[in-house]
Parts: structure tokens; sequence; C-alpha cells
């Protein structure tokens, strides 16, 4: 499904007679869009919860696009911010070049001085990574940091799950079956939380 259509979708939804009242067309479509990316977060988590549970990640793929970037300086400017799950998740794989057979490993910022005190590093010999938010100016707002990059390797294959609102309008939305009330039903959730509309007139004088 479209994302367009997807958000015309739930606006329908939100028109007809099944929405509760408080909600039931009075949104604008930039505010269901919002709205719908943060139920769309729930939904991708909810389908990582249960891959974990059945050791099976592989519903994430459908979310998944491949990025080759360069790497520069031992950083990999990200496109956009990963979707944030546990074990870093949200980036499903990092190659060396377009080599699937040579991967990163994750690699958490605070096991470094870990890997450190044990030798592990002086010994394996596998390029690992670690994510971090970019610190300085421009358009890339995380990085990867890279080490042990094999030699030669001058780019990375990175496989990201899409973040809702990084998704073109046209471009087609992968929601696991069964998933698709959950997504309308949070966003339902998220609407009906917001505090009632101020219909208070402010610039009216005040009565003595």
């Amino acid at each position: 499904m479209r994302k367009i259509t997807l958000i015309e979708l739930v606006l329908d939804h939100l028109a007809g007679g099944d929405a509760p009242d408080d909600v039931r067309g009075k949104y604008h479509p930039e505010v269901i869009a919002n709205l719908l990316a943060l139920a769309y977060n729930d939904v991708v988590m909810s389908a990582y919860m249960e891959g974990k549970m059945h050791s099976d990640y592989s519903v994430l793929d459908a979310w998944a696009l491949n990025h080759t970037i360069n790497i520069t300086n031992n950083m990999v400017p990200l496109p956009y911010p990963p979707v944030q799950l546990p074990n870093g998740m949200g980036i499903l794989q990092v190659a060396c070049g377009n080599d699937l057979t040579n991967v990163f490993a994750y690699r958490e910022t605070n096991s470094n001085a870990v890997f450190n005190a044990l030798d592990v590093g002086s010994v394996s010999t596998k390029p690992n990574f670690y994510l971090e938010q970019n610190a300085g100016s421009g358009n890339h707002s995380h990085l990867l940091q890279v080490a042990l990059v094999p030699d030669g390797v001058t780019s990375v294959l990175v496989k990201m799950i899409v973040p809702f609102d990084a998704v073109d309008d046209f471009a087609t939305i992968s929601i696991p079956a069964g998933k698709e009330k959950q997504l309308i039903d949070g966003v339902i959730a998220l609407m009906r939380e917001k505090p009632p509309e101020d219909t208070v007139n402010d610039n009216k004088a005040r009565q003595q």
C-alpha cells in the first residue's frame, strides 16, 4: 500500500461512522501523517518483539532499504535517522561494499573499553560499527563509526528500516498481515490523548 493511500484510508475511517465522536473528521491530513508515524513505530516494535519471540526477524526486511554509502574518516553518514529498536536492529546489516558475505558486527559504544581490556581488538579482525548522533553541521543526523575496515573497502551497504516520515508519499509501505487495524487503532488512541480544543476567545474583552 502506498503511503498516501494509507493516510487517505485513515482519514476515510475517521470520517466514517465507526470513528469515535470526539475525533471524527477533526484533524488535518498532516496531523494524521505525524500520528501515523508514531503508530507505525509501535507496529514495527511489535513486529520486532514477535520476531524475537520466534527467533525470526525476517518480517523486518519488508520495511528496509539498502543504501551504498562511502566511508569517510571511518564515518558513514546515514541518509535518515534509523528506527530505534533494541540491539540496534533498526540497522539490519552493514556489509563491506557489495560483499554480503563480509558484514560488520554491531558493537555497543561502551563495549570498546571492555574489549580493549580483554585484548579482543588485537585478536579479532572482524569489522564492526556503532551508531552515534552527528554533532556537526549538515543534513546527516546520525553516523556509523566503523572500525577494522578491510583494505580496499571504501564503501558499505547499509540495510536500514525506513522511518515513516522518510518514506516517499507514493512509495509502498509493507504492513504485516493483521497489523492494519493496530495501525488505525494506534492513531485513534493518540488522537484521543490530546487535550480538548481550546474554544475560548482570548481576544474578547474581559467582562467586569
